[in-house]
């Protein structure tokens, strides 16, 4: 026991915090206030010397902007617990949220014994059932730990310290209950202090809801008046939730619940006060930020970069021209997939997940998810029983029509990618500073592998150990810039972190981020929006991979020239300013 003790703080389970987060002043002071559990530094890496460049780097906006999210204090939100409570309890299964209980193995056919094709069949069956099983496990766990930590810390006033990866990206140390978990986890936060409601204020509360119950690509009015519309629904659901359960048929169940509850006690009180955090959008930031580093007028308004009348919507735009690709294509597989369906969520994943280095075969993959989760619908499968082969086919057209959708991207992708590959050739470590000063150190480095293999009580264990070369690793390194360049710029070195300096200047205190998604309370909503806007203009009016290109080329060889960055466009960056849907 008193060794478990003694190992416990060497790796401990962080919790929230009940009192406000130590500062950040320097990388290493910051965060827990706990003298008993050794002090993690600011950035999350365990490369000594990019710690070093980072504790002597002058970046007031990025501690500042860190300071101002981490002392946020928030509760949980006591309406969406009981309702998550009563549905684990009874084994409802809502939007992440799992069942407690494994899902029975089919039935048994009577003929199991004597027929030999029957029995197969059941054996498939019953495998893909227990692989189903396994993969829930995780997730009850996890659930589980959500809903044990909301008991623990009901009625009270709860805070979140932050850290950075090397790029910039801001992470809450504690786990599970967290608002950057899953959609359940983070609809049971709501902020503690609350803000008198204003007119526009409520039209965010309208917009919200209509939001989160699936209208996210309908316009703003649009959006206003189907909550006019549904008020009765919406004040039902929200006065008692757990007999009123439409709500679960929303996009986003437990944030729209939230909302119902916000919206019925906003119409019971004329003096409300408003504490759910209200979140604006990036439509696929990686997108949007090679768009206007490129200054790129086609794909700035796919991803709604310029202003428009209604938001546009990219995943359905690959969807389309997809479709356009196979429209007259007389092959049994175009046939088959034009009479199955293809839908937004077809190409979703495979679009998104491109400006942070996504790959043909990651997009075989995503393809190859989005057909089996149909197929677990009820949907019949065209190909009889053949999956591989016609989810291939599908993912070389969905492939080509990103390609033609964001053009720019791929072209930014290749040149950093070359910029990469250019510095390990040369000995030369990537790294750069973003917009608000923080360094960005990229190393990976080749790692070597160890098998040992012992005998215990007669059974042979295996056991495979990894430990770095201290070689650089170019595949790893040309694979990753174009995503961590594209992280560096999003982050509390970039564009967030200039968001909330920003919004601090114009009396916005209280925040909950999540990368691209800006949560403040409803009265705050059109500060932080304008805000995004005019960092934006400001951070892209000049050229970061010109910067970047000045930046890497003072530490190459003389000898050792980069390739010119891509030429940008004719988009003026100031159209940005009217771009009502950048952020929505």
């Amino acid at each position: 026991k008193g060794a478990h003790a003694h190992m416990e703080l060497l790796d401990p389970v962080f919790l929230p915090m009940v009192e406000q987060p130590v500062p950040w002043t320097n990388v290493y002071v910051g965060g827990y206030s706990s003298e008993t559990v050794r002090r993690r530094p600011l950035v999350k890496t365990a490369d000594k010397t990019h710690l070093d460049t980072v504790a002597v780097a002058q970046m007031p906006k990025v501690y500042r902007a860190l300071n101002a999210v981490q002392s946020t204090p928030y509760r949980v939100n006591m309406n969406v617990l009981d309702v998550m409570q009563h549905c684990w309890d009874r084994g409802l299964v809502v939007d992440g949220l799992v069942s407690a209980d494994d899902e029975p193995l089919p039935a048994k056919p009577s003929d199991i014994k004597t027929n030999e094709e029957s029995r197969k069949r059941w054996r498939r069956a019953a495998a893909k059932q227990h692989f189903h099983n396994e993969r829930q496990r995780s997730k009850r766990l996890h659930a589980m730990r959500v809903l044990s930590l909301a008991n623990k810390f009901e009625h009270k006033k709860i805070f979140y310290p932050l850290t950075l990866d090397f790029r910039g990206r801001g992470y809450c140390q504690p786990y599970f209950l967290q608002p950057q978990g899953p959609s359940y986890a983070r609809s049971l936060f709501e902020f503690w202090n609350p803000v008198p409601m204003t007119p526009r204020g409520e039209q965010w509360l309208f917009i919200h809801i209509a939001k989160t119950f699936g209208l996210d690509k309908a316009t703003y009015s649009e959006r206003v008046q189907w909550t006019e519309e549904n008020k009765k629904m919406i004040i039902r659901i929200g006065n008692d939730p757990i007999p009123n359960m439409e709500g679960t048929e929303a996009d986003d169940p437990w944030f729209f619940l939230a909302a119902c509850c916000e919206f019925a006690r906003m119409m019971k009180d004329p003096k409300f006060s408003s504490t759910l955090p209200i979140g604006i959008d990036a439509t696929n930031q990686g997108l949007q930020l090679y768009a206007l580093m490129l200054r790129d007028r086609e794909s700035a308004l796919a991803t709604n970069c310029l202003p428009c009348e209604r938001p546009n919507d990219l995943y359905q735009q690959v969807c389309d021209t997809v479709l356009k690709l196979i429209e007259h294509d007389m092959s049994d597989y175009a046939k088959a997939w034009r009479a199955f369906g293809l839908t937004r969520k077809t190409c979703k994943r495979s679009t998104m997940t491109l400006p942070y280095g996504s790959t043909f075969f990651a997009c075989k993959k995503y393809t190859a998810e989005w057909f089996y989760d149909e197929l677990k619908k009820g949907k019949v499968n065209p190909f009889g029983e053949e999956t591989y082969a016609p989810c291939n086919w599908l993912a070389e057209k969905i492939w080509e029509a990103i390609g033609q959708s964001v053009h720019a991207a791929r072209i930014g992708m290749d040149w950093l990618q070359q910029v990469a590959a250019i510095c390990i050739e040369n000995d030369v470590v990537p790294q750069w500073t973003t917009p608000l000063g923080l360094p960005v150190r990229m190393h990976y480095e080749k790692q070597s592998h160890l098998t040992i293999k012992t005998n215990v009580f007669g059974t042979l264990r295996q056991t495979r150990i990894r430990s770095k070369t201290g070689e650089p690793s170019k595949r790893k390194s040309v694979n990753a810039m174009a995503p961590n360049f594209v992280h560096s710029v999003d982050g509390y070195g970039g564009l967030l972190g200039a968001v909330v300096n920003r919004a601090l200047d114009n009396g916005v205190h209280d925040y909950l981020m999540v990368h691209d998604e800006f949560n403040v309370h409803a009265p705050h909503v059109s500060a932080v929006g304008n805000a995004a806007r005019v960092c934006s203009h400001d951070i892209f009016s000049g050229d970061l991979l010109r910067d970047l290109h000045t930046e890497i080329s003072y530490m190459l060889p003389s000898q050792v020239g980069l390739p010119e960055p891509p030429t940008q466009g004719d988009l003026n960056i100031t159209e940005i300013l009217k771009a009502q849907y950048y952020f929505s």
